[in-house]
């Protein structure tokens, strides 16, 4: 069921309601969360006045992108739901993929989509538990770069358009291809388990195998990309010898 945005064609199970502008689709995704709306509920802007990426981050939002957050009640364990953020990079992976063979996505840990090994697009995930500390909902936010991109961001960055996309594909047409697609690996997530996710997810893996160094709070790792384990946490050869698993950092690679 779709709200004001008939023309696109996706599952039942999915409502999309598009606004012209909001301070950020997550606070929206909240306040309709708060009144109770269902897993499938989603808020789609044009443009964002305060949007946000990981860690606080300010995240660009001109017109031209798209910029939308999913509305998800699994039932699953806090720590189980934040694999969807793998869940949802494949989605968008398949949806570029869909709209432009020529494309080939890879993926950077723990939740980016890359295109010529620069970021197109990054997913934000929130989450509230309820009195007994049980999931009671996540919110999965999504930006993607179809028209624009930030010339000062951290991690290199490009557009969709830039890549070769046509230009007769818009915000609206990659919406409904990832709906599409996340609705099938979301089902098979909740089925299985993390396990057929990362799996997947290892095939698309950008620097897999290779050295890339991880910024934490107060250090920087350096050394090679072996796997995400069981959890999603990133295995990483130091080079000093050591093994660590990463659970949260930046991930950067060697030129």
């Amino acid at each position: 069921m779709t709200e004001g945005t008939s023309s696109l064609v996706i599952p039942s199970s999915f409502s999309v309601t598009c606004k012209e502008e909001v301070g950020s689709t997550n606070d929206e995704i909240r306040l309709l969360a708060e009144q109770g709306a269902q897993d499938g509920t989603i808020v789609w802007a044009l443009r964002q006045s305060a949007g946000r990426g990981r860690q606080g981050r300010t995240w660009v939002s001109p017109v031209g992108n798209l910029y939308f957050s999913t509305l998800l009640r699994p039932e699953k364990s806090i720590a189980e739901a934040a694999n969807l953020s793998f869940v949802a990079s494949l989605a968008l992976s398949d949806a570029i993929r869909q709209l432009d063979r020529r494309l080939a996505p890879g993926l950077k840990w723990p939740n980016d989509v890359l295109l010529s090994g620069k970021k197109v697009s990054g997913v934000l995930l929130e989450s509230k538990a309820d009195r007994s500390g049980k999931l009671d909902y996540l919110i999965m936010g999504i930006g993607v770069n179809i028209e624009h991109y930030p010339d000062d961001a951290r991690y290199p960055a490009t557009s969709l358009r830039e890549q070769g996309l046509s230009g007769e594909i818009g915000a609206d047409k990659l919406l409904e291809c990832f709906i599409n697609s996340f609705d099938a690996r979301y089902k098979l997530w909740k089925k299985e388990g993390f396990e057929s996710v990362r799996s997947a997810w290892l095939d698309q893996a950008h620097g897999l195998g290779e050295k890339i160094y991880v910024r934490l709070p107060g250090e920087t790792l350096s050394g090679r990309f072996v796997t995400i384990d069981k959890d999603g946490a990133l295995d990483l050869d130091l080079e000093n010898g050591n093994q660590r698993l990463v659970t949260a950092g930046d991930v950067f690679f060697a030129s």
